[in-house]
């Protein structure tokens, strides 16, 4: 009896050629060959848990160290809404609220923290997926796409290295929670300037646009017949500028 042997299907029982700490390593330094490896073999649980570690340090610091009463007071000054509400309160109430505000916006950081990693890497997949899919003809399934997402993203773990040492040396007065490391135009605005304005200068941001290049070679390398990264890249810029636009009118309402 004559047997034949079967190869296995691409992705399936064969091993990644490159382990989970060489793909973070390698979107920083070869990003091509580290996701073609990935989208053949997509894993996520390493990124997420080191993103979510480097994050979690950085809210701790950062919780023990800014000026929340100040940073809480600048914040509502800069909503017309929370502004109006506040003139009809007297000087002890309006401390209380700040206080109040304050220990609030200490307490979310610690949230932020614990789950904000893996909310915007979920939320990231779904979002990519779809767009890639659609408008590229990429056929990622959510699963591959998570694992694209989760390693295009490793450059904001080097922000928030960055930010760690940047809030334990800098004046607790002058640390802006929103905006701990100057890689982006928004560092260039006054602290009045308004809400719409922070966000539109912050989302011109080196680490942003590091991420979004990712992105594109990412999904690119899972579909290069049909997905070029040329194609790729114009589909990421063109999604990140309609959210972007889509975030300066909602915020220039409240500013």
């Amino acid at each position: 009896m004559v047997t034949t042997a079967v190869a296995p299907a691409p992705g399936g029982d064969e091993p990644a050629k490159i382990s989970a700490m060489g793909r973070v390593f390698g979107v920083l330094f070869s990003p091509g060959e580290t996701f073609a490896d990935i989208a053949r073999k997509p894993s996520w649980i390493v990124p997420i848990v080191l993103m979510t570690l480097i994050w979690m340090a950085t809210n701790v610091v950062l919780a023990g160290r800014a000026d929340w009463v100040s940073i809480s007071q600048q914040n509502i000054e800069k909503n017309k809404f929370a502004a109006a509400r506040f003139d009809q309160l007297n000087d002890q109430q309006k401390q209380a609220a700040f206080a109040q505000q304050a220990t609030i916006a200490k307490l979310t950081r610690y949230v932020r923290g614990a789950i904000g990693t893996i909310c915007i890497a979920l939320l990231g997949a779904l979002v990519w997926m779809g767009a890639f899919n659609i408008f590229g003809g990429a056929g990622v399934s959510y699963v591959k796409s998570l694992a694209l997402v989760s390693y295009a993203y490793i450059p904001i773990a080097l922000h928030d290295l960055l930010a760690i040492p940047i809030v334990l040396l800098k004046d607790p007065a002058a640390i802006n929670p929103e905006n701990l490391v100057a890689s982006n135009l928004a560092a260039l605005l006054p602290s009045s300037a308004p809400i719409w304005q922070q966000v539109l200068g912050g989302s011109v941001d080196l680490f942003a646009i590091w991420c979004l290049i990712l992105v594109a070679m990412a999904f690119s390398a899972a579909n290069p017949r049909k997905l070029s990264f040329g194609k790729a890249l114009g589909i990421a810029v063109g999604l990140n500028v309609v959210i972007i636009l889509i975030a300066v009118g909602v915020t220039s309402i409240f500013s």
